[in-house]
């Protein structure tokens, strides 16, 4: 499925591994890109291929740019719960899955900004599931990379 995933940053290369707390080791390298839409771009990237924690890291770089406040630092902020979503499924976290479901599905609908993505509303669909199923989406493999959402984040802009 990685394999077939479209990237909107293909310039900025994958870690060599995605960061689980407890699991692998904490890398030393930043994920982010030259600019705040590069960053929430490559964060996209990252995310769609399993990159959960790395994904964080990239949206909270755009987000701390945005000054953690308005509109976009909202949306990024649920992106960012997101993502805490995909690194508690590969700790097999039932509650941490769960809380941070909840928490993008909140900011999401308040949203009144898309920065871009093809459907938030599809988007806040595909994570309400998350919030009400969350034992489904937990991960006991001990591969490096594993995508643990049945959904991807698709950008209507190039």
């Amino acid at each position: 499925m990685a394999d077939e995933t479209s990237r909107y940053e293909p310039t900025l290369p994958f870690p060599s591994y995605a960061y689980v707390p407890g699991l692998f080791p904490r890398p030393e390298t930043d994920f982010e890109g030259r600019t705040d839409r590069q960053s929430f771009r490559y964060g996209v990237d990252l995310f769609n291929h399993g990159f959960y924690w790395e994904a964080h890291e990239a949206w909270e770089s755009a987000w701390h740019a945005q000054g953690r406040v308005g509109d976009q630092a909202a949306l990024l902020k649920g992106l960012i719960h997101l993502t805490a979503c995909g690194v508690k499924a590969r700790q097999q976290s039932l509650h941490g899955v769960e809380v941070h479901a909840r928490k993008a599905v909140a900011l999401f609908e308040n949203a009144v900004q898309d920065l871009g993505i093809a459907s938030l509303e599809t988007l806040t669909e595909q994570v309400k599931k998350v919030r009400e199923t969350p034992s489904r989406f937990l991960c006991d493999s001990q591969d490096n990379v594993v995508i643990v959402f049945d959904f991807q984040i698709e950008l209507s802009r190039g």
